[in-house]
């Protein structure tokens, strides 16, 4: 069978990282880059050429892509607020499309996302990599046999403090910048990032905790309520946004799901899941992942108690350019899924309503935390 002819819009720094992993699929040929930086779609072409004995050609416009390359499919890594315009487009060309995390941040982009999927028929994945972990696997498969008994709690959090975090972008150039000091934040030359304005509300980025969480209670998230501090760090003064955000959500399978997410201030990272930790409560037991970096994920059972569980994130069967991928060794899962779901006409596993059933909740929940709290239903993009 003929390999699958991809294009790549937005080729920054993880944009490269994710064209080095994705290249190792056997299926999978790069033929165009797509990047506003100066230089940088070039350098990506270049090297992938290079490596790869390609001949994949470099642009610094969309459209100059879609007009001068034939693709049958679209790999979306720009800004996520912008993102669900081109998806769409690419869509309605008769494209298959993957975009990265988050899926969308208004509802409006959910509708549209589902309704090209529905209208094109195209396939849509959700690169979100996180559900691919080993010890999500496990959890699954537990889920399955009625290990947990009836699930009715889960937890996760996703608190990621860096001092370089790309909250602006120089508008000469479009390249990121890292700013530490007000003086910095404040360059005439600089316009905020998504990342800035995603930071704002931290409860937005949801999909590394609701995508494996989800894929182990099943069912939607239907209610939110959401709370956070004041906008304005404590930790990073010059930055102006929400230091931390709590939601409880409630889902369809009767569970209750209690979320948190931060950016702009320190926390310790975790062994294996590094910024992200999760748990699950059952009425037969419960696991969760390390709480820190000295330890262990652990499996509670009422007829033994607490023991230390060997999941890790890691699936010892897979070759080993996927167990050396980047994430915990999850970053080839979307691709593998994507590529396979396109050959032989398959729904992939994180596909268009999943997406944005990690997204409607996440943007339902910045809402609730804009109105003190209030409970809010979650729209049902299924019917």
């Amino acid at each position: 069978m003929k390999k699958i002819r991809l294009g790549f819009l937005g080729v920054g720094p993880r944009g490269a990282q994710l064209t080095e992993c994705y290249a190792m699929h056997e299926d999978v040929e790069f033929v165009a880059f797509a990047d506003i930086a100066d230089h940088r779609a070039e350098e990506v072409a270049d090297a992938y050429n290079k490596a790869h004995g390609g001949d994949a050609r470099a642009f610094t416009c969309y459209e100059d892509m879609m007009k001068s390359t034939r693709l049958d499919a679209l790999i979306i890594g720009i800004d996520p607020d912008k993102q669900v315009d081109y998806a769409v487009d690419a869509m309605h060309r008769g494209i298959h499309v993957m975009t990265e995390v988050p899926a969308a941040f208004t509802i409006k982009q959910c509708r549209d996302l589902v309704d090209a999927v529905e209208a094109t028929g195209c396939k849509y994945q959700l690169a979100e990599q996180t559900r691919y972990w080993n010890f999500v696997k496990q959890w699954r498969k537990m889920a399955a046999e009625g290990t947990f008994g009836k699930i009715y709690y889960a937890e996760g959090e996703y608190l990621h403090y860096e001092p370089v975090w790309d909250m602006l972008r120089n508008k000469k150039t479009n390249y990121s910048v890292y700013p530490r000091t007000p003086e910095e934040m404040n360059d005439p030359d600089c316009i905020p990032s998504w990342r800035y304005y995603a930071f704002l509300e931290p409860i937005l980025y949801l999909p590394h905790e609701l995508s494996p969480l989800l894929s182990v209670t099943g069912g939607r998230i239907e209610k939110v309520s959401c709370l956070g501090t004041r906008r304005g760090s404590y930790a990073e003064p010059h930055f102006d946004m929400v230091d931390l955000q709590t939601a409880l959500m409630y889902n369809s399978n009767d569970t209750i799901f209690s979320l948190r997410a931060g950016f702009s201030a320190p926390y310790g990272f975790k062994s294996y899941t590094s910024a992200h930790w999760y748990q699950i409560k059952g009425s037969k037991a419960s696991a969760e992942t390390c709480r820190s970096t000295f330890d262990t994920m652990k499996l509670f059972t009422a007829d033994v108690g607490w023991v230390q569980a060997d999941w890790g994130t890691v699936d010892p069967d897979q070759p080993e350019y996927v167990r050396n991928a980047l994430h915990g060794g999850a970053d080839f899962y979307p691709i593998m899924y994507f590529i396979d779901a396109i050959k032989n006409d398959k729904t992939p596993p994180m596909d268009v309503y999943k997406a944005v059933e990690t997204a409607a909740p996440a943007i339902m929940a910045a809402e609730s935390a804009r109105r003190g709290g209030v409970m809010l239903e979650v729209p049902d993009f299924r019917k």
